[in-house]
């Protein structure tokens, strides 16, 4: 394991990954990446296909339930 610092870029923080991890993984820059939060954890996977698919739909969606999504957020 190791420990990353968090760095602000603009108004997002970042986590840079080691180049030792990169290339085990295959990843290379531009790859598509899906984060998800379990617990006190962060996964992060290779965004397939379906995960893009299913992130297009959703986006289409989202601007109709809008409110609906806010109020249920409270």
């Amino acid at each position: 394991m190791q420990v990353m610092k968090l760095r602000r870029v603009g108004n997002s923080l970042t986590v840079t990954l080691p180049a030792a991890m990169i290339e085990a993984l295959h990843l290379a820059e531009n790859d598509d990446i899906a984060i998800e939060a379990a617990g006190d954890r962060i996964i992060l996977t290779r965004a397939t296909n379906d995960v893009l698919d299913a992130w297009s739909a959703y986006q289409s969606l989202e601007p109709r339930f809008r409110n609906a999504n806010r109020k249920l957020a409270e």
